[in-house]
């Protein structure tokens, strides 16, 4: 008899099967190990106890969690089946924990060796993959923090477990998360942080040295990197360039359709689906794919300042509006005025008065808020385009209003995705399509994902699992 465990594993990338397959080399135990079709399969002899148990002790000690990682049936089969060994490709993951261990041990051969390289991926190639990064105590805009000391994490930073799984994957991502520590606070001007774990030999013999000073955190700006982000047991890559999220098939020469339909294929939406697009980039977009083919069936025009604010000065009650506005907030008018080339969230910002003009300023400031329910921001659009007046004048009637910053920002990102829905409900009327893709790095915000997910969620909305969101 054997034992059967099929597990299933949305990308395929080949280096935790790999991992597998060292162990059971390790282990001695007479197996295979297959990986296709979104599964990897263990078929392994149970009749040699010793190597089962030597095989379930260095899984238990070694094996990572797998951001691609999901669920394992366990099943009883007559044979094993013969082992074909396979190869994996070097991927821009960090070492082992097995050649972790070896860096950290002073009995080890490679104690503190920076030109140790790990090869229990299976991988092809013994290649020792450079970072550049440049790690420090000091915090500078825009800085990564590096955990040093995992030990430290609860009295650092609030996260939830399936936060602390992620950071600590086998493919060692970013993850923005929310600040407990009032001296980091207090250090970075941020009540929230992009953090990661040791990626690289470097980063890990770093931390190491560090730890053994005493040293919690290291700060770096980062050159590569995997950003993830974990909403109710969700984990989605917002954007990567290292090179581990599945690589888009060409199947469309738009690339806002391209990533859509390489998502509604991983999915397996065959028979149509629709997309919304939440792009800081390419803008915000609502594709359909169906028998007539694959186009963009709302398309928001372009947010250009001088003409919103020219539009809003034509227009007999959004004048007043800005007149009034500018009368108690003339510096913000005339930083806008001044700033043609603000973006949206730039000039959400503004508005805000918020130090820092950029679309994570506004997303930090809506974490900031707790409670429940947002405020009706309008978010209108009509065949002429999206009504940016409308919904910048609307921010600007509640900030004359005395409306929190937080509050407002949170209620931003509501409306966003309540548009989302609406505009998602009126094309699935309208096109008979019931799959739902979400896409887009905007989706950075928990607010949003949140909104679409118990907002939309007899929708069955798709985030995608091994795609990033975004280029």
């Amino acid at each position: 008899m054997a034992i059967k465990q099929v597990i299933k594993y949305s990308s395929d990338n080949k280096y935790f099967a790999g991992f597998l397959q060292a162990m059971m080399l390790e282990s001695g135990i007479d197996g295979s190990i297959t990986q296709a079709d979104g599964s990897i399969v263990l078929r392994l002899n149970e009749s040699d106890e010793k190597a089962l148990n030597a095989l379930n002790a260095l899984t238990s000690k070694y094996l990572p969690h797998s951001l691609f990682l999901g669920d394992i049936e366990t099943l009883s089969v007559e044979t094993h089946g013969a082992h074909t060994p396979f190869t994996s490709p070097t991927y821009n993951i960090a070492p082992c924990p097995k050649c972790i261990e070896l860096l950290s041990d002073p009995a080890s051969p490679f104690y503190l060796d920076d030109s140790l390289q790990c090869n229990h991926y299976s991988n092809v190639a013994n290649q020792l993959l450079a970072d550049t990064n440049y790690y420090s105590p000091h915090y500078s805009q825009g800085s990564e923090l590096l955990v040093t000391d995992p030990s430290a994490l609860s009295t650092l930073f609030y996260m939830t477990e399936d936060e602390m799984k992620a950071l600590f994957s086998i493919e060692k991502p970013s993850l923005k998360v929310t600040i407990k520590d009032e001296t980091l606070k207090e250090m970075s001007g941020k009540n929230f942080i992009y953090i990661s774990s040791a990626s690289s030999v470097k980063s890990s013999l770093v931390a190491l040295n560090a730890r053994e000073s005493g040293i919690k955190y290291l700060f770096f700006q980062p050159y590569n990197e995997l950003k993830v982000m974990v909403v109710q047991k969700n984990s989605t890559i917002i954007r990567d360039t290292k090179n581990i999220a599945t690589s888009l098939t060409n199947l469309d020469k738009d690339s806002v359709i391209n990533r859509f339909l390489n998502i509604a294929q991983e999915a397996g939406f065959t028979n149509g689906a629709l997309a919304a697009n939440l792009s800081r980039k390419n803008g915000i977009s609502f594709i359909l794919s169906n028998e007539m083919g694959n186009k963009r069936v709302v398309n928001f025009q372009t947010f250009v300042l001088k003409d919103v604010l020219e539009g809003m000065k034509k227009d007999a009650t959004k004048s007043k509006l800005l007149l009034n506005f500018g009368k108690v907030y003339p510096q913000i008018v005339q930083e806008l005025e001044e700033k043609e080339a603000y973006d949206l969230f730039e000039t959400i910002a503004a508005i805000l008065e918020l130090s820092e003009k950029s679309f994570e300023a506004v997303s930090d400031k809506a974490l900031e808020f707790r409670g429940n329910g947002g405020l009706k921001i309008d978010a209108n659009f009509s065949d002429e385009g999206f009504d940016y007046a409308s919904f910048l004048g609307s921010i600007m009637s509640f900030k004359l209003a005395n409306t929190d910053a937080h509050y407002l920002a949170y209620s931003i990102f509501e409306a966003l995705g309540d548009m989302s829905i609406t505009t998602i409900n009126q094309l699935k009327t309208k096109f008979k399509v019931n799959h739902f893709v979400m896409m887009g790095d905007m989706f950075e915000n928990s607010v949003l994902y949140s909104r679409i997910l118990s907002k939309f969620q007899l929708s069955n909305p798709y985030f995608p699992k091994a795609f990033a969101l975004d280029d």
